[in-house]
Order: structure tokens, then sequence, then C-alpha cells
């Protein structure tokens, strides 16, 4: 019997030979053509499948949670300013990641990614398998649905009816079929599931406080409904002087600095901000980046039920977790993956690495976990989007 000390995670070199083009070793291939061809196939994906489209987020995190400490642990002579705080936050992160998707399309790497792991479901002869991909994400943006719209792909996204249509998660258990019109002949079709653990800017928050529902919205009306009334919002100095501000880490010099910034906005600026960050609150339905997310999400029931998709999708019999562009510094996925990996022997988490050092923090992060497969790039090259994708074209053919 294997000792768990001698457990150990394993490497697939993804090299480029000299002419830059992609190539695997043949035995590599072969693992990965069996495991695609009888697993249930799930798709992490974190920034990195959005980097070339969504502003980085940078370090806006510590921000948002040390502004969320001093707001619950202020003295009520405090709470004002720590109130225009959060609206000045909420504001700079609005305008620098959230406004430039407004007009956002999907990029051919994206759209290219995204074919290539449908037809992996496409492809296969196995009738026991239902013919269904599940995309994971944290990201807010609607890159994934964009890029399945492109390409004429079938998918759900948790709402129902047309003419307002409602999130409910019993939509990800559907499957899509075509009957021939003569001979009645049944075939599934290739579908896709996107599953948003931290919500989307095509989210809406609606109804009464204790009958609250999630509608779905576009981009755009979302993003302008979080604005109207509130002209002027997004042009004022402090939001620009804070875009700079949290670019440096967030320490104690640094919160003072945003303490004087918050203290010198006019009163007018005072009650414009406030009145955006309630707008900002009810209109967006999103979970904001801070340590918090765990216990933000679980008091929402859409985020929850998300979660625990998730969880039984990776509890499921050769379940695999194809992981790209995502960190795991979501404390509450990263948790959720580490049980599914000890608990399920028959799970296999295939982690696409950018550069070597992400391979290493991998590991960190996994130890002794000999069901957790790692991508890993030559010492001078990089595993991007396009070289994933012909990773899963190698493995298609």
């Amino acid at each position: 019997m294997e000792h768990k000390s001698e457990r150990h995670m394993r490497e697939i070199l993804v090299p480029l030979d000299d002419n830059d083009n992609m190539r695997i070793e043949e035995e590599n291939a072969k693992f990965l053509r069996k495991v695609f061809a009888s697993a249930h196939i799930n798709v992490l994906l974190g920034s990195g499948f959005s980097g070339s489209v969504v502003p980085v987020l940078q370090g806006r995190e510590p921000w948002f949670q040390a502004v969320d400490e001093h707001m619950r642990d202020c003295p009520g002579n405090e709470r004002g300013m720590w109130l225009s705080a959060r609206a000045l936050l909420r504001a700079e992160y609005f305008k620098s990641i959230m406004h430039p998707l407004r007009e956002a399309h999907a990029t051919e790497p994206q759209k290219a990614f995204v074919a290539s792991a449908c037809r992996l479901i496409e492809n296969r002869g196995t009738t026991t398998l239902p013919k269904r991909l599940n995309f994971f994400t944290t990201n807010y943006d609607p890159l994934i649905e964009l890029s399945l719209e492109s390409l004429g792909i079938p998918f759900n996204d948790g709402f129902v009816g047309r003419g307002k249509p409602r999130f409910d998660p019993s939509a990800f258990s559907r499957l899509m079929c075509e009957q021939s019109l003569f001979m009645e002949y049944t075939s599934q079709v290739t579908t896709a599931n996107v599953l948003k653990a931290h919500g989307s800017l095509t989210w809406r928050r609606v109804g009464e406080s204790d009958r609250k529902e999630v509608v779905y919205s576009n981009v755009e009306s979302t993003l302008d409904d979080c604005v109207v009334g509130h002209d002027g919002v997004l042009d004022l100095p402090a939001v620009s002087e804070l875009a700079s501000l949290v670019k440096d880490p967030c320490n104690a010099a640094s919160l003072q600095l945003f303490k004087e910034l918050v203290s010198g906005l006019s009163v007018d600026d005072v009650d414009l901000l406030q009145a955006f960050g309630k707008s900002y609150d009810s209109t967006l339905c999103i979970v904001n980046p801070a340590k918090r997310k765990f216990e933000e999400t679980v008091l929402e029931q859409s985020y929850y039920d998300l979660l625990r998709i998730y969880a039984n999708e990776l509890d499921r019999n050769n379940a695999l977790l194809l992981v790209f562009g995502f960190s795991f510094a979501d404390e509450h996925i990263l948790e959720l993956t580490k049980r599914a990996i000890r608990s399920n022997p028959k799970l296999i988490v295939l982690i696409s690495c950018h550069t070597r050092d992400d391979a290493a923090w991998y590991r960190s992060l996994f130890p002794n976990a000999d069901n957790v497969y790692l991508l890993v790039p030559r010492e001078d090259k990089e595993i991007g989007l396009g070289e994933l994708t012909e990773v899963l074209r190698c493995v298609a053919r």
C-alpha cells in the first residue's frame, strides 16, 4: 500500500519545439485523451481567462478588507467617514474594473479555447456521460457567455423564462436533445453550463428586502442603472486620486492618506458618493473583493447553491477539473477543492501553470495530492490561453 507521505503531485511538461510548435509526449497525450474521454468535465476559470479584456484587480482586495474592518470596529463618530470611504472605494472599483466591460467582446483566443473544450464533449462516442461541460468562474464579466453565443453553442446561465428571466439553479441539471423529423431519433446536443460563484454583471437584484430575486439584465443596463441619478460621481477628482493610491500596498501609512482624501471631500461630494454607494449595493449582485467573500456568499442563497453544485460536481465518479488562470486565492473554493481532492480518489485536477513559479505555488497548495496534475511550461516558456487550447486540440485528435 502506498504511504501518504510518498504521494506526490505529477507534472506534464508542455514544451514548444524550436519552431514554437506545440507538442506533447505521446504517453502524456494518451493519458489526457483517456481522462477527457471518460470524465465529467469541469473547467475553473479565473482572471487569467479575461486578462486581455478586463483590467486587472491588482491589490484592491486588502483595501476592501480594511475598509470593511474599520466599518465594523470604528466608534460611532467615525462611522460616517468610513461610509464615505467605502462609497469612494466602490466608485473607483466600478470606474476602473467594471465600467470598461460595458462594451466588452470575446476575443478570438477565448472563443478558440471554449470551442476546443466543448469539442472534447461533442466528439466522444459514449452515451453514458451527458454531453455537458461546466464552466465555473469567479469573474463578473460575460466573456464566457459571449464566446459560447458567438460559437452557436447552447448554454445554461441559470436563468429561466423569457420576459423576465429569473435565476434558478435547477437549470444547470437540464440537458438538451434534438429529434429527427421523420425517424424520431433522439440525440443529445452539446451544451455548457456557466456558473458564476461570485455573481455577474448580468445579474440584477430586484424586489423587497424580504423577497429579493435575482433576474437577468444585460451588462450595459446594469452598469448604467448604477450611475443613473448620480451624474459626475465617476469624474470626481477623489476617484482618480484613489485609483493611484490603491496600486500601493494597503498599510497604516496608505490608509492614513486614504482617510485624509476622504476628509477633504465636500459635503456635496459626500452626498453624491453615498447615494452612489447605495445604488451600487442595491443594483449589483456580486461578491466584492475581500476576505469576507465566503461569509457574503453563504448569506445569499444563489451563491450558496453554486458552491454546492461545484462541490457536488467534484464528488462525482470520474470527475475532472481543468483549471486555468485561477490562483485559488478565493479561500472557500480552495477549501472545497482540497476536500474533494482528499475524499474522491476518482477526481483528477489538471492545473495549467502560466510559469514554472506558478507550478511551485500550486504544489504548496495541494501537497501530497497524487490526483493533481500540473501542465508545466519549459523554463523559458509560458502557458497562456493559446497554448492550453493547443493542448486540448492535441487531446481531441
